[in-house]
């Protein structure tokens, strides 16, 4: 899951400076699950713009905002209140943003949310980073515990020197990720993984734009 919190309502209402008209869309996936961009956090900032004056033209809950097909799709049965606004307010991770913003058109697209991580969800309340989409997966041999993620040095070959009694150096509130690597491949019977010294890390794979175009598999007639 992506992890979103809401922006500070100021800064929302400063972006939006200039905007009478606001449309307003909800992501149905990541944001509705983390409360921060589903149907009732969508109605209540609605209702906060209201109470500022701003006309809310309307809204709508796209069922995965980063998806095109489904984005355009679903905004045809509001296609008049979008373009009744002035501006087109998300809440949704950058990338349900980006993908409104080239959906609909020469309309000023406006973020509601800061994207934080991909984690792991402990309970509906609580997450904890669990990938950072570094494009190169080590997992098979630390055990399914991600060391770019979990670790704040992202050492890809055993502990720094400075963690102490199985905690972080950089945070000793929390585990060091090491620590928990080599219990849980202790565990599995698997510490001979160990041994393998990781190559250097090939960061080239998170180089920025990425893009990846699948090829659909032959279907035999």
């Amino acid at each position: 899951m992506i992890i979103t919190e809401q922006k500070p309502f100021d800064e929302v209402v400063k972006s939006i400076e200039g905007s009478q008209k606001v449309f307003i869309m909800g992501c149905g996936s990541c944001a509705t699950a983390w409360h921060t961009g589903g149907e009732t956090e969508v109605k209540e900032i609605a209702q906060k713009l209201k109470d500022l004056g701003k006309e809310v033209t309307g809204w709508m809950v796209v069922e995965e905002c980063c998806d095109e097909r489904k984005n355009k799709r679903e905004q045809r049965a509001h296609k008049q209140e979008i373009d009744n606004a002035d501006a087109v307010l998300v809440m949704s991770c950058g990338a349900g943003v980006q993908t409104t913003a080239l959906s609909v058109g020469d309309k000023a697209v406006y973020p509601a949310l800061n994207s934080m991580y991909v984690a792991r969800i402990q309970r509906l309340s609580q997450a904890d980073e669990r990938c950072v989409l570094c494009g190169d997966c080590i997992l098979a041999n630390t055990g399914g515990i991600c060391p770019i993620a979990t670790c704040p040095k992202e050492l890809v070959s055993g502990p720094c020197g400075g963690y102490r009694h199985g905690k972080c150096e950089v945070d000793p509130d929390r585990d060091c990720a090491w620590a928990q690597i080599y219990s849980r491949l202790g565990k599995l019977g698997q510490l001979d993984r160990l041994e393998n010294i990781q190559t250097l890390k090939d960061f080239s794979k998170r180089k920025h734009p990425r893009k990846t175009a699948k090829e659909a598999a032959a279907t035999p007639a």
